[in-house]
């Protein structure tokens, strides 16, 4: 996982393990569960044991309409440091037929109001000053990359989801505004599949189309 900034400081190790996040539906308010939305959340390491009040991670967040398709719509995408003292979209986990559920109180961004949920989710493990405006990550068979690019009248959001195959190619299931972001998320493919046993560490900066970016969390692929 990547962002388009350099650290200021040498950072200390991460700990735990990154994640893929699917959601397979929500209840809200004590209605029947519904999943209107693709979701996928990919999660980076935490610089401090996940529950430490001082827990951050790097995570992309992105939600695209169903059926899933090159053309669906945005309906929620985020990116960013998420720590544990953060906004109170927070609940409870469980254990529920070999899935988490939460239950909660979450802002429901069709009301914008804060509102009782529960939602279940399949959760996978696997093995400055300046603000950040894009964000890579490449974990497991997925790919995201999201980037804000502002221009004096306007800001446009840009977003790329791919999936990996075991054939060391890629399939782009999703892009929006991507003509130069896509090429970026390519590269930084490339750029995993030429490690040899020598993964990127955290804090170094790597160029990706001629533009400077900054290693969050790195690691090789358990087969």
């Amino acid at each position: 996982m990547m962002n388009d900034c350099a650290l200021e400081q040498p950072e200390p190790l991460l700990y735990g393990t990154p994640s893929i996040t699917i959601r397979k539906n929500i209840s809200r308010n004590g209605g029947q569960p519904f999943e209107d939305s693709d979701v996928l959340v990919l999660s980076s390491r935490s610089t401090t044991d996940t529950h430490s009040k001082d827990s951050t991670q790097l995570y992309l967040d992105l939600r695209l309409s169903k059926p899933l398709l090159p053309e669906s719509t945005i309906k929620w995408g985020f990116a960013g440091l998420r720590g544990r003292d953060g906004s109170p979209d927070e609940g409870t986990m469980t254990s529920c037929d070999g899935e988490e559920v939460e239950t909660g109180i979450g802002v429901n961004p069709e009301t914008g109001e804060q509102e009782q949920h529960i939602v279940r989710i399949p959760h996978f493990l696997t093995r400055s000053k300046s603000e950040s405006t894009g964000f890579i990550a490449i974990l497991g068979d997925h790919a995201l990359a999201m980037r804000q690019n502002h221009s004096p009248n306007d800001t446009e959001f840009q977003a790329v989801r791919m999936r990996i195959s075991t054939s060391s190619s890629s399939e782009v299931l999703f892009k929006q505004n991507a003509d130069a972001l896509l090429p970026l998320l390519e590269s930084a493919l490339s750029g995993v599949d030429n490690w040899k046993g020598s993964p990127w560490q955290r804090g170094q900066e790597i160029t990706l189309q001629e533009s400077r970016w900054t290693v969050w969390d790195a690691g090789e692929r358990i087969p």
